[in-house]
């Protein structure tokens, strides 16, 4: 009889930890982390022409940031409050409205 109740809890075990394995639902996820934030941010003016395009930071990011790709391929962070960015960023964005012409 004990044998049988060992073999039991073995097999209980057993299917516990290939539920635990098989259901990621009961894994604890860790928290969604964006891909990029800024924490220090270029001041100075970016020459416009060697700008390729640009994005904003996640909302999830402590800092509101609009980053730059130059055409060195270097990412640099600028603060999305001031006027050049707000005006560089304006000249990225693309209707989706516009037809070709």
């Amino acid at each position: 009889m004990a044998k049988a109740a060992g073999v039991v809890c073995t097999l209980l075990l057993l299917l516990f930890l290939l539920v635990a394995l098989c259901c990621p639902s009961l894994a604890q996820r860790a928290p969604a982390v964006p891909d990029k934030c800024c924490f220090s941010f270029q001041m100075r003016k970016i020459r416009r022409d060697n700008i390729i395009n640009c994005y904003r930071t996640s909302p999830e990011c402590p800092h509101q940031a609009v980053i730059f790709r130059l055409k060195n391929g270097k990412e640099i962070c600028t603060q999305a409050t001031r006027a050049w960015v707000k005006k560089y960023q304006q000249s990225f964005q693309v209707s989706s409205f516009s037809l070709p012409s």
